[in-house]
C-alpha cells in the first residue's frame, strides 16, 4: 500500500511539516480535527491551521523534536474543538517533522469520571461508616446515602462504557497475571472475546514462547508500584499471527493503597514497525553501496550520510548531518554552482566531476550524480547525491597525458638534441678520412669525436633514467629522507669538495617514496646548485623541510646565479638548457627527471629565484 493511502486510512490525525514549519501533507483525520479539507492545509504554517492548538507547550515540543532529532510525546488540549490529544512528533529522515494526533478526549473524560467515581465511592464508604456508628440516624440520611451509592454505581457504569468504546485495548489483570477485564478493542486487536479471555493468564493467552520472561518482570515492577510506559513488544493474535504492540501498564490500588492488580493499555504498532522496517531496509541498501550517498535539503544541508561517505571522506554521520555539504567538503565545482543548480532544477538531474577535501585534507576527485526530488507542485524537496571516487583513475589519465606529452617532446628532442652529437661524429669522421695519421689535426678531430660520443652517452643515460622513473613500484613503508640525502651527498663528494660548497640541512622526515628516487631528487638539485654557482662568492646550499597539511615540502636553496622569471617553467622541459654547453656541462634532462619523479607521487615541484641572488627549488611529497 502506498504510504499516503496508509496515512489517510488511519484514525489518528497526521501532518508532515517541512523545515520552514509549513504543512506538506495532511491526512483526512487531520482535516477533520481542524475543520478543513486536507488539500487546503498544504503549504500553510501549522500555527495558522491549528490556531487553537499552537501555543507554548506545542511550539516548544515541536522545536525540541526538530533540534534533538528524536521522538517526543505529550498531551495537550485543543481549544477550538474542545478535545484532548496525545501528540507524537517524529523527525523525518530528510528534514521536517511527522506529527500524529491521537484523540484521547474519551480517555481524559474517563480518567476524570474515574476520579469522580472513586471520590464518590470513598465518600459513600465514609457515609456508610457514619451510618454504622449512628445506627439511630434518621431515615432521610439513609436515603441520601443510598442516592450517593447509586450515583457511584452510575459513574462506574459510565466508566465501563467509556473503556469499551476506547480505540485502544484496555485490559486489567491481578498480580498473578490473570485477566479480570477485557474491553471491545481488546477483542478487535487480539481476536478473543471477553468470555474467552477473562480468567486466563496473559502469559498463556497472548505472550509468545520466546518472550515468556517478560510477564514476571512486569509483575515484579507492578508489585513495587512502578508504572510501565510504552513498552514495545510482540503478542499473539488468536489466529496465531504476531502483532507489534506498545504497552502502558499501571498498578491498581484498593482503598487502603494496596496494589491489587494492573490496568494495561495495548496499542497495535504493527504498521508503524513495518514502515520503520522499510525505512531501515532502504537506509541499509544505501549503506551497502560502494558510492558515497549524500542527501541534502533545500538549504543544501546534509540530512543523510551513508557508511561509504564516512569511509571516503572521514567524517562520521553525526559530524556530517546538518552541515552545508560544499562547505564541509570544500567542494571545487567544474562550473559555477548557480549554473549547476539551474541545470538540476530544469532537468531534475546533473552529473560531473567534483573535487572534495577529506577530513585529512587530501583531495578526492569524484564523479557525482545529483537527482532532485520534487513535491506534487514541482517544488524541490531534497537532492540525492551519489559520489564515486575516481581519484586514481584521474591520476592515471593525467599520467598518461603527461606520458604522451613526454613522448612528443622526446620525439622532437631525438630529432634535434640527439642528432647534434651525431652530426659532430659524422663531420669529423669524414675529416679523419682525409687526414694524415699522427698529424696534429688528427688528434684534434679525435678529441671532438670523443666529446661527441661522451655527450651522446650522457644523453642516452639520462633518457633511460627519465624513462625508468615510472617503472619502480611505490614502496610499502616510508623511507628516511636523511638517508637518501646522505647517499646523494656521497655521490657528489668530489664536486662539493672542488667547489668548496658549504652544505647545511635540517632533520628530514620519512616519506613514502622509493629511496632511489629521493636520492636522485637531492642529487640533481644539489648538483645544479654546484654547477650554477656564482664565481664571485662562496657557494652555500641549504636543504630544509616544512609541513603543509598532509604533505612535506622540501626545499634546496643556494646563492648561485639565479634564474630569470620567464624561464621558471621552461627549465623543467626535456633537453631544456638556458646556458651554452661550453660554459655549463649537462644534458638538460636533470630537472625534467626531478619533475617526473615528484609527479609520480602526485606532488609538485617549482622554483623561486632572482637573477644574481640564487634559487630555491621546492617539491612536495605526501606524508
Amino acid at each position: 500500500m502506498p504510504i499516503e493511502l496508509f496515512l489517510d486510512a488511519i484514525s489518528d490525525g497526521f501532518v508532515a511539516l517541512d523545515a520552514d514549519w509549513k504543512i506538506t501533507y495532511a491526512n483526512t483525520s487531520a482535516g477533520r480535527i481542524c475543520g478543513l479539507m486536507p488539500e487546503t492545509m498544504i503549504d500553510r504554517n501549522y500555527r495558522e491551521v491549528f490556531a487553537g492548538l499552537a501555543g507554548a507547550l506545542f511550539d516548544v515540543q515541536l522545536r525540541q523534536a526538530a533540534e534533538r532529532r528524536q521522538l517526543l510525546e505529550f498531551e495537550t488540549h485543543y481549544l477550538s474543538c474542545q478535545r484532548w490529544f496525545h501528540i507524537k512528533v517524529l523527525p523525518l529522515p530528510v528534514a521536517g517533522l511527522a506529527v500524529f494526533f491521537h484523540d484521547i478526549t474519551e480517555r481524559k473524560q474517563t480518567e476524570a469520571e474515574r476520579v469522580e467515581a472513586v471520590a464518590c465511592e470513598r465518600q459513600a464508604q465514609h457515609e456508610a461508616q457514619t451510618l454504622h456508628e449512628v445506627a439511630a440516624s434518621i431515615a432521610g440520611e439513609a436515603e441520601h446515602e443510598l442516592q450517593r451509592r447509586e450515583a457511584a454505581g452510575d459513574a462506574t457504569s459510565l466508566l465501563g462504557a467509556i473503556v469499551d468504546s476506547s480505540d485502544d485495548a484496555i485490559i486489567s489483570k491481578d498480580l498473578n497475571g490473570v485477566i479480570t477485564s477485557w474491553n471491545n478493542s481488546a477483542q478487535r486487536l487480539f481476536g478473543y472475546t471477553a468470555e474467552e479471555a477473562v480468567g486466563r493468564s496473559v502469559a498463556e493467552l497472548l505472550i509468545p514462547q520466546d518472550r515468556q520472561e517478560e510477564e514476571p518482570k512486569i509483575l515484579e515492577r507492578l508489585a513495587r508500584g512502578e508504572r510501565v510506559d510504552h513498552f514495545e513488544t510482540v503478542r499473539h493474535h488468536k489466529d496465531g499471527t504476531l502483532l507489534d504492540i506498545s504497552l502502558t501498564i499501571s498498578p491498581i490500588k484498593d482503598q487502603q493503597g494496596r496494589i491489587i492488580g494492573a490496568s494495561k493499555i495495548a496499542r497495535d504498532i504493527t504498521e508503524r514497525r513495518r514502515f520503520e522496517k522499510r525505512l531501515a531496509e532502504q537506509a541499509h541498501l544505501l549503506d551497502l553501496t560502494g558510492d558515497a550517498i549524500i542527501g541534502r535539503n533545500r538549504q543544501d544541508r546534509i540530512v543523510y550520510w551513508n557508511r561509504a561517505a564516512e569511509e571516503l571522506y572521514g567524517f562520521t554521520r553525526e559530524e556530517a548531518i546538518g552541515q552545508i555539504s560544499h562547505e564541509l567538503l570544500h567542494t571545487e565545482f567544474p562550473e559555477p554552482l548557480p549554473t549547476i543548480l539551474e541545470a538540476l532544477w530544469r532537468d531534475s538531474r546533473w552529473s560531473g566531476e567534483l573535487s572534495h577535501a577529506s577530513r585529512s585534507g587530501s583531495r578526492i576527485i569524484a564523479f557525482s550524480r545529483w537527482v532532485a526530488e520534487r513535491d506534487d507542485k514541482g517544488e524541490l524537496i531534497r537532492i540525492l547525491e551519489s559520489n564515486n571516487d575516481i581519484t586514481e583513475r584521474v591520476h592515471v589519465q593525467e599520467e598518461l597525458r603527461r606520458a604522451n606529452l613526454d613522448l612528443e617532446q622526446f620525439a622532437y628532442s631525438a630529432s634535434h638534441d640527439l642528432q647534434e652529437p651525431l652530426r659532430t661524429i659524422k663531420i669529423y669522421s669524414q675529416l679523419l678520412t682525409g687526414a694524415s695519421p699522427g698529424a696534429a689535426e688528427t688528434t684534434e678531430f679525435l678529441g671532438y669525436l670523443r666529446d661527441a660520443a661522451t655527450r651522446m652517452e650522457l644523453l642516452v643515460r639520462d633518457l633511460l633514467a627519465y624513462a625508468k622513473v615510472n617503472q619502480m613500484e611505490r614502496p610499502l613503508e616510508p623511507v628516511a629522507a636523511s638517508d637518501a640525502l646522505a647517499a646523494a651527498l656521497g655521490n657528489l663528494a668530489g664536486a662539493v669538495a672542488e667547489s668548496g660548497a658549504e652544505i647545511t640541512f635540517e632533520e628530514l622526515p620519512a616519506v613514502r617514496v622509493h629511496e632511489m628516487h629521493l636520492q636522485q631528487l637531492f642529487q640533481n638539485l644539489i648538483g645544479n646548485s654546484i654547477k650554477y654557482r656564482d664565481p664571485h662568492r662562496p657557494l652555500a646550499v641549504c636543504i630544509g623541510v616544512r609541513r603543509d597539511n598532509e604533505s612535506w615540502v622540501f626545499s634546496v636553496s643556494d646563492n648561485g646565479i639565479g634564474i630569470a622569471a620567464e624561464y621558471k617553467e621552461q627549465i623543467f622541459g626535456l633537453f631544456s638548457r638556458l646556458h651554452n654547453s661550453d660554459k655549463y656541462s649537462g644534458t638538460g634532462i636533470g630537472l625534467a627527471i626531478c619533475q617526473r619523479i615528484v609527479e609520480r607521487y602526485h606532488g609538485r615541484i617549482w622554483v623561486d629565484s632572482e637573477p644574481g641572488c640564487g634559487s630555491t627549488f621546492h617539491f612536495s611529497l605526501s606524508r
